[in-house]
């Protein structure tokens, strides 16, 4: 039996590494991570919406303040031409379209107005996203580091449960070792166990006392096995 107190341990060394890789899959820092990247991708693409809709109401003004620019100049024409015209009906219309060009510039005034009050809406709530954003990269670069470090432990202790696999297997007979591969390829759970009182470490079933009995009895040739998941008994 000594030779399964050996496999035991290679079972042992194996085990913490599978759950040293399905550690290193799910690290809490790497679901950090990337939770930070999504807020700073989110934040990004509500900023670059913000900067668009800016950019058009820019457009708006700067395009009202052209149109103003031009019923300035409508109404300084009209003015002068006002003062030449001698006509009671000519001078009527020229009134007319001072009136009419004054009327629009006002209302371009207006909604220039409105259109200046969503601009600085617009400044502050990107200045607030800017931060925001400033936020999240300190938190990615954080992450990034926490999990940088996190890997760096776990590739130490692989290369440390590497090294002590090596010796392990060393130890154990070559026949039992291609055994022991051949199993392992075909159970995701432990091919060797060990027996805590009379429960098997690998399925944790008990064994009957009629079960155990005949384990103890067997010849030193034989392999025992638990007789619930089949793996092989260190007893």
């Amino acid at each position: 039996m000594a030779s399964l107190k050996q496999l035991l341990d290679l079972q042992h060394v194996d085990t913490a590494l599978h759950q040293l890789h399905h550690r290193l899959t799910t690290l809490p820092e790497r679901a950090t991570l990337a939770a930070a990247l999504v807020a700073r991708d989110r934040i990004k693409k509500e900023s670059l919406n913000i900067s668009s809709q800016q950019k058009n109401a820019q457009r708006d003004i700067d395009l009202l303040e052209a149109s103003n620019k031009q019923f300035e100049s409508a109404i300084v024409k009209y003015a002068q031409q006002l003062k030449t015209i001698i006509a009671p009906r000519e001078a009527e219309a020229l009134q007319h379209e001072i009136s009419m060009a004054s009327a629009e510039r006002s209302a371009n005034d207006d909604r220039e107005l409105v259109l200046l009050e969503t601009a600085e809406q617009f400044d502050r709530q990107l200045a607030e996203l800017t931060f925001q954003i400033a936020v999240q990269e300190t938190a990615i670069e954080n992450a990034n580091l926490a999990l940088a470090l996190v890997i760096a432990e776990c590739e130490a202790l692989r290369i440390d449960l590497e090294a002590k696999r090596t010796g392990c297997a060393d130890a154990v007979d070559p026949q039992l070792l291609s055994l022991y591969k051949l199993k392992r390829g075909k159970r995701n759970a432990p091919v060797v166990a060990d027996l805590h009182g009379v429960t098997c470490q690998s399925c944790h079933l008990d064994l009957s006392p009629v079960e155990l009995s005949a384990l103890k009895k067997l010849p030193t040739t034989e392999l025992p096995e638990c007789p619930n998941c089949d793996c092989l008994l260190a007893i």
